[in-house]
């Protein structure tokens, strides 16, 4: 199920390896596609939640968040 964070649609899936977010958002296409999947897997559905939301933000901020250049 799709959720909302700061007018970014994203969603946390289980797979066999564990937890996984997909970041859907019509701003960002021209740079990521239609859209970013997780880097990485989550052991639990929170931690997948609070990465997808903390990539969103490290993304709105852009070249001005030092850690910007770590969620291209």
């Amino acid at each position: 199920m799709k959720e909302n964070y700061d007018s970014n649609d994203f969603e946390v899936k289980k797979q066999p390896e564990g937890w996984v977010y997909t970041i859907f958002s019509e701003w960002h296409k021209e740079y990521y596609g239609d859209y970013i999947e997780a880097a990485e897997w989550f052991e639990t559905e929170q931690e997948a939640r609070y990465a997808a939301i903390t990539h969103i933000q490290q993304l709105m901020n852009g070249p001005d968040d030092p850690e910007f250049l770590d969620c291209r």
